[in-house]
């Protein structure tokens, strides 16, 4: 089990880039043709374009969106990151209405590897962000 593996450091970069930095334009850099989210909410798309759809999301949600990495971990082909959201709640997420509230929550994710992707992905994560 490695900390500093090169799909370790692909798993920090997209967190970084995309999730906190909304940089979706690189979605296809990091995640496969043929992804699929085990975990995807219902009426979200289980590709590449739940991906775009997830991060568009958490910038409409949460104003000055900032991820920590608490873990990230890897095994062969499966990386474990387990992280924190925080951000001042703005709009709709996963169905709870803006509240205007500095929030956090918590993601467990599992992403499978392939080449330097992703290519399949299942996650816990709190429903509810609480302030």
């Amino acid at each position: 089990m490695g900390t500093d593996s090169g799909n370790v450091a692909r798993m920090r970069a997209f967190v970084e880039q995309v999730h906190e930095g909304g940089r979706v334009e690189l979605i296809e850099d990091f995640v496969h043709v043929d992804f699929r989210n085990r975990s995807a909410k219902k009426g979200r798309s289980t590709d590449r374009d739940g991906v775009v759809q997830v991060a568009l999301a958490l910038h409409a949600a949460f104003a000055d969106l900032k991820v920590e990495i608490v873990h990230c971990v890897d095994t062969d082909d499966v990386v474990a990151t387990h992280k924190i959201y925080r951000g001042r709640h703005v709009g709709e997420w996963l169905g709870t209405p803006p509240s205007g509230q500095n929030v956090e929550f918590r993601v467990m994710d599992f992403v499978r590897m392939r080449d330097g992707q992703f290519i399949e992905h299942w996650s816990v994560l709190d429903q509810v962000p609480r302030g």
